[in-house]
Formats: C-alpha cells, sequence, structure tokens
C-alpha cells in the first residue's frame, strides 16, 4: 500500500507550519521552567498561556516568509545596473505613476515572485533585471543608480504593506486557534480535560 505524506520538501508552503509546530511542541514541553501554568483551571489560565505563547510566536519571525527582503532587493537591483544586466520594460507606460500604482502593475504582470507560497524566508522576491528595468521605465527623470535604487525600495516598501497584513492575519488566525483549542480541550465543561499540557 502507498502513503502519501505531506511535508516542506515535496509541498514548501508547509515550511512555516511546520516551524510553528514544532515551537508549539517545545512551548508545550517547557512551560514548567517558564512558570507558566500547565493545568488549566480557569480563563486567567487560558490568558496568561496564550499571552506567552503569542511572544514566543512572533519571535519566530515567520513575516520573512511573507515579504521581501529590501537589503535583498537593494543587492539584486544594485548588482543588475552594475553589469548592465537591464531588462527593459516592455507593459504598459508606467512613467509617472505613483508608487502604490507602481506596486499594483507588478503584482499585475505577476513581476514579484514567490507570492503566497511560503516555501522560505525572503522567498518572495523581484529579478534584480526586471527592478532595474522596470524603476528606469517609472522614475525617467530621477539620475544616477543610487536614486533608481532608492525609488525601487520605496516600490518595495510599498508591496511589503499588504504582505504584512497578511502576516498578521495568519498570526492572529493561529493564535485565536490556539485560545480555543485550549479552551476546549482542558477547560471547557463539555470540553474532554485532557489534563496537564506537555510535550505529548
Amino acid at each position: 500500500m502507498l502513503y502519501l505524506g505531506f511535508s516542506p520538501s515535496n509541498t514548501p508552503h508547509l515550511t512555516p507550519a511546520l516551524e510553528l509546530d514544532s515551537a508549539m511542541i517545545d512551548f508545550s514541553s517547557s512551560l514548567a521552567s517558564k512558570g507558566l501554568p500547565t493545568v488549566i483551571s480557569s480563563g486567567n489560565d487560558v490568558n496568561v498561556l496564550i499571552q506567552a505563547f503569542e511572544k514566543m510566536v512572533r519571535a519566530l519571525n515567520l513575516w520573512q516568509y511573507y515579504v521581501l527582503d529590501p537589503v535583498r532587493e537593494r543587492d539584486s537591483i544594485t548588482a543588475a545596473f552594475s553589469t548592465g544586466k537591464v531588462k527593459q520594460w516592455s507593459g504598459s507606460n508606467i512613467s509617472g505613476k505613483n508608487v502604490e500604482e507602481l506596486a499594483d502593475i507588478l503584482r499585475s504582470e505577476k513581476k514579484v515572485e514567490g507570492l503566497g507560497q511560503l516555501a522560505s524566508r525572503y522567498g518572495v522576491r523581484v529579478d534584480g533585471s526586471v527592478a532595474a528595468g522596470f524603476v528606469q521605465a517609472a522614475f525617467v527623470d530621477t539620475k544616477g543608480i543610487e536614486s533608481l535604487v532608492d525609488a525601487w525600495i520605496k516600490v518595495v516598501d510599498v508591496l511589503n504593506v499588504p504582505l504584512y497584513r497578511e502576516w498578521e492575519e495568519d498570526t492572529n488566525a493561529a493564535i485565536e486557534s490556539v485560545k480555543n483549542r485550549v479552551n476546549y480541550t482542558r477547560l471547557d465543561a463539555h470540553g474532554p480535560k485532557l489534563g496537564e499540557i506537555n510535550k505529548k
């Protein structure tokens, strides 16, 4: 019989989920050493536990799976300009567009690689040669490589706004789900009352 399994190697978008799951196991096994309740007997116990859990989740910096890395983007476009590997923009006229419009165009033209894939930290990117040609076409009055690179980073910052929002929404959903699960499995009168929280 053939058993199919999912893992980050064959389903890359599960990478941050596995990281979060592993952190949850570590967190569950370290409650006593952190002075956190291992037996839930009140809503306050749940709140104390979830506050610590949220702090741990946010320390994982999972937002890095969602957004473009401005440092990498700066290095990539600078390298493209320095080596002359600039891909001329062939899309619609973008001269004079503001950065919000430019970000929308990049998304609609599917020039942002890795969106929604969550396969690796800073896996979302724009090819440096594409970015170089794009800013040249968009900022026709801007002179000098450094100024064009700075203009590109402004576009990157706008591209990142909804990506950070997506991470925040996913994080809040994960935390709320764990809180609801703890309430149901440990505290609710009609729940299974599983008892002590530990690694198992």
